[in-house]
């Protein structure tokens, strides 16, 4: 078999996975896999970006995977809801908030410091430096649009949809900050 037949078969296992794998799912859970799968690798102009892309932008965002069908009432109840540990994850659930969970007259593409400290404000919640929106882009949640304008991404969708209410630190996860202590040898001491 030569190379380049091995790297078709490659190709084709893996978009056979990947079919698989999808056609679980309904079909706007496929289409934001898609997206979310793209988004993260990097790929531009694929068939499924190009879907998602193309939608009307009246109609109302796609919910990312994870997002409950039940709706909270207001920002205050989403915030409670996710449990965000650090300023950085309260700047993405809010961006997720506004994007997708807020009733039609709240939703925003973007947030700014103003947005957020009123957000702050109505979960009683510590107003926000003027660094967390860029501290929160820098840890992948956000990303740039525009001057003080920030949009939630993949990662940060990801963080508010599935992984909060998390275990209590930045990423979610659980840690283990404790070494496992070596047994002490015990024993006579050797004569010299």
């Amino acid at each position: 078999m030569t190379q380049h037949q091995a790297g078709a078969s490659d190709e084709f296992d893996a978009a056979k996975i990947i079919v698989e794998t999808l056609r679980k799912l309904e079909r706007p859970q496929q289409e934001r896999a898609m997206r979310f799968a793209s988004e993260s690798l990097g790929l531009k102009n694929t068939p499924a970006a190009s879907a998602v892309e193309s939608k009307s932008k009246d109609a109302a965002p796609a919910r990312p995977i994870g997002a409950s069908d039940q709706r909270p009432s207001d920002i205050k109840q989403f915030a409670a809801q996710k449990a965000p540990k650090s300023d950085q994850q309260f700047a993405a659930v809010v961006a997720y908030y506004y994007q997708f969970e807020a009733p039609q007259a709240e939703k925003r593409e973007t947030i700014n410091l103003d947005v957020l400290a009123n957000a702050a404000r109505l979960v009683n919640r510590k107003r926000p430096t003027r660094f967390v929106l860029n501290n929160a882009k820098n840890s992948g949640y956000l990303d740039a649009v525009s001057a003080g304008e920030f949009r939630i991404n993949t990662v940060g969708e990801n963080l508010v949809a599935i992984t909060l209410p998390g275990a209590g630190n930045e990423g979610g996860r659980k840690t283990s900050k404790q070494k496992k202590k070596k047994p002490k040898k015990t024993g006579a001491k050797k004569k010299k």
